[in-house]
């Protein structure tokens, strides 16, 4: 948990975020920064919640990591696209805050039809994943409803 919130994790992420405002990066760079940022959270919650209910199964362990890195991915991509869609009563945050900041988004470097279809490829290849597991993935399944499903 340690390594996901430190510098090699969501710390490095947010730094390198904030390293790229006002400048035009990569849409590689911009896959690692949120690789890093949430999808490092979201990966070590999946597989500590998968070591603590006594999984040691290292083939599950891996696809558990395998969706939660497309989850995390998703998350970033559908916070991107929010913030140019949604307004800022339904956020509860300054919508249109990436533009001004002048940060890269998967709308900015994308298109925001091109990003949608991102975000949905994310979130088929999660629910791909949790289908052939080999275990109860009910809890996940409505991990994953509740992020498609979220306006904020």
């Amino acid at each position: 948990l340690a390594a996901a919130a430190g510098a090699s994790g969501m710390v490095g992420g947010q730094m390198l975020d904030i390293e790229a405002e006002n400048q035009k990066i990569s849409l590689a760079d911009l896959e690692n920064l949120h690789r890093l940022k949430t999808g490092a959270l979201i990966k070590a919650s999946v597989g500590l919640g998968a070591i603590a209910a006594g999984c040691l199964d290292q083939v599950l362990l891996q696809e558990l990591d395998q969706f939660a890195a497309c989850i995390g991915l998703a998350f970033q991509v559908q916070d991107d696209l929010l913030d140019v869609e949604s307004t800022t009563e339904i956020l509860g945050k300054k919508a249109g805050a990436d533009q001004a900041l002048n940060k890269s988004t998967y709308p900015s470097l994308m298109g925001l039809d091109a990003a949608k279809q991102h975000l949905q490829l994310l979130y088929e290849q999660a629910a791909a994943l949790l289908r052939k597991m080999p275990i109860d993935v009910t809890a996940l399944q409505q991990i994953l409803f509740m992020l498609q499903n979220r306006n904020s």
